[in-house]
């Protein structure tokens, strides 16, 4: 295995604190040649500026002009990927199968696959109000995704 292969790179990245409180800091990350076709620019890019910026809890005390490392917990992002796009996915096909096998004949003139196609988007605005919920539970738990590891010496360049 190539050890220079970005995909096999460590999680962690290094970012300037560029505002700060007891509770939350707000990083500012260096841009990366693979930033340009990311698809999760809307995480990290969440203002008109372009820079990448993440808001974290501020679990080190990090003070603003912190250079600090970013660590993505990726147990903490699978579940957000299985919830987000599994449960709907999975919903989805569970909602057309169930409705395949009760559903065999035309309902007022609306053929049956379109029915049961519509028994699945039911489920599928079903599991949003579930992700939903669980989205608003987690938020209060603490749930994250990136968290600070430590703060380094010297200034982020």
């Amino acid at each position: 295995m190539n050890n220079n292969d970005q995909y096999f790179k460590t999680d962690d990245e290094t970012a300037t604190v560029i505002d700060a409180d007891q509770h939350w800091v707000t990083v500012e990350l260096a841009e990366k040649d693979t930033c340009h076709s990311c698809g999760a620019k809307m995480i990290c890019r969440p203002n008109s500026t372009g820079k990448r910026i993440l808001k974290i809890r501020n679990t080190i005390n990090a003070k603003v002009g912190d250079t600090v490392l970013i660590e993505q917990i990726g147990a903490n992002q699978l579940k957000l990927t299985i919830v987000q796009y599994g449960l709907p996915l999975f919903g989805f096909l569970f909602g057309v199968l169930i409705a395949n096998r009760f559903i065999k004949h035309s309902i007022f003139g609306i053929p049956a696959d379109i029915v049961q196609m519509f028994c699945g988007i039911i489920v599928v605005i079903l599991t949003g109000f579930v992700i939903y919920f669980w989205s608003k539970r987690k938020a209060k738990s603490g749930f994250n995704v990136f968290r600070l590891r430590q703060t380094l010496n010297g200034k982020f360049e």
